[in-house]
């Protein structure tokens, strides 16, 4: 698997929202300090929610993750 392709396939999983509980896609949420994720419409309300899933991705290895060989 290439790292492009691990990256789109963590970027299905799914996740909920720390604030509305709403599922989402993990690649539609942001990532905060505090290792939580919010949407769109709540990261606004959270200061510490700093990046969005397609920044941190690039500089991240989603190959060497044990979950995505399964």
């Amino acid at each position: 698997m290439t790292p492009d392709e691990a990256r789109e396939k963590f970027g299905r999983r799914i996740q909920r929202c720390a604030s509305c509980y709403v599922a989402f896609y993990v690649k539609d949420l942001w990532w905060a300090d505090d290792g939580n994720y919010y949407c769109q419409h709540c990261q606004a309300d959270y200061p510490g929610v700093a990046v969005h899933f397609s920044d941190y991705a690039q500089d991240f290895d989603f190959s060497q993750l044990p979950s995505l060989h399964e």
